[in-house]
């Protein structure tokens, strides 16, 4: 067959209860039939195990003919689907087998039936990503979210997911990996526009129990349809290829982390394209069993009053320069009396300003009045706190 039309199948088999041998049960039934495609992982839910199948077939078509490999590689017209779906159900054993999501001998299940997915485990890792981001993203639902940093900046493992859409530009490009069982999805968040909650995203997605159906001899037509399925089914557009441009900046860094984008998916090539956009290769091993650093620690969230008090210090840990001013309650005494007298002198020649520039005479009166007395009034709060808890201190000594 030399034809250059060609299409694809989902073909989800569902066996109730705990199968462990299940994706290999599937994997012998298509090759025996000589198929086409690849086979993923089980993947594991409360009530069920479900095997996910991408096979090739000739053309699109409602009752698609499929792909068939014979001895030398060359590829051959196959079944039907609908006839080979009969079949596969008898000699698999499996309870329903859904073609493209639907169960052609009758209802679908739901996931009442099912049961839910196993948990999620997810990483967050960028150079400018912090902690207080994090902890804004994940509301106000109880999480323990474990923080520690690298030298290319913050990783961060909540119990929850987060809502990584609502972590601001600031903190972008950022890394988010989440693992469902054998599954492995890293995306890159880019910077989004402005006023936009959601913004453009490279991902690459691992099935670390993935395998072929039939691995064709090298150079085969078989071979070729395989790598161009491959390519089908990872998506790559030109929006990908613009983004990518926009994230890498070096050429031939570029064109290998296309190149990883556009080929066939294993873990080393996971940690390499993620390495290429200038994240911690280590962050993939910590979805696959490397410990943690010592030095984390964890933010507990939950509820209004926890999560923002966490929200605020973890902004109090982050500050630096003049933006330290802003979170002054836990300073020493001395620091505190420094820090008022400091405010209060400088609000002297900020109220002089206000008054006789013409470049603020655009602000009316009484809000100039307002800004000067929240001015007045945290420059003498702290002051006088220092000079009270100095006082408490020399008492105490």
């Amino acid at each position: 067959m030399d034809s250059t039309e060609f299409n694809y199948l989902n073909l989800e088999f569902i066996f109730m209860g705990d199968k462990p041998d299940a994706a290999e049960v599937v994997r012998t039934a298509l090759a025996d039939r000589r198929l086409l495609g690849f086979v993923g992982g089980a993947v594991e839910r409360e009530n069920s195990t479900e095997v996910l199948a991408e096979v090739a077939t000739v053309s699109e078509a409602r009752d698609a003919v499929l792909y068939r490999i014979d001895a030398k590689g060359k590829l051959r017209e196959g079944s039907r689907v609908t006839k080979l779906v009969h079949e596969l159900k008898n000699s698999t054993g499996a309870d329903y087998v859904l073609v493209d999501g639907d169960e052609i001998d009758g209802p679908t299940p739901d996931d009442d039936i099912l049961g839910d997915l196993g948990t999620t485990n997810e990483l967050l890792h960028g150079a400018t990503l912090k902690a207080s981001e994090l902890v804004l993203a994940a509301g106000f639902d109880d999480n323990q979210i474990t923080v520690w940093n690298t030298d290319s900046g913050l990783m961060a493992m909540p119990t929850q997911p987060v809502f990584s859409p609502g972590i601001a530009r600031s903190n972008r490009p950022f890394l988010s990996l989440a693992r469902t069982g054998n599954v492995i999805t890293a995306t890159v968040e880019a910077k989004r526009p402005r006023r936009e909650l959601y913004g453009p995203s490279l991902m690459m997605v691992l099935d670390l129990e993935r395998q072929v159906i039939l691995e064709p001899e090298t150079d085969s037509p078989a071979e070729q349809r395989l790598r161009e399925l491959d390519a089908l089914l990872l998506g790559i557009d030109e929006q990908t290829v613009q983004l990518l441009d926009e994230l890498v900046s070096d050429p031939l860094a570029r064109d290998e982390a296309l190149g990883l984008l556009r080929g066939r998916v294993d873990l080393a090539g996971m940690k390499r394209f993620v390495a290429l956009l200038g994240f911690d290769p280590r962050s993939v091993d910590y979805l696959t069993g490397r410990p943690i650093p010592e030095d984390r620690r964890v933010i507990s969230t939950g509820g209004p009053f926890r999560s923002l008090r966490a929200a605020l210090s973890e902004q109090e840990r982050e500050a630096t320069g003049l933006k330290r001013v802003l979170f002054r309650a836990g300073w020493n005494p001395q620091a505190l009396i420094g820090s008022g007298a400091l405010v209060l002198a400088s609000g002297l020649g900020i109220h002089a300003v206000l008054a006789k520039s013409q470049k603020f005479a655009w602000l009316p009166k009484p809000a100039r009045q307002m800004l000067m007395l929240a001015w007045y009034a945290d420059g003498a709060f702290y002051l006088g706190k220092g000079i009270v808890d100095a006082a408490k201190a020399k008492r105490d000594f």
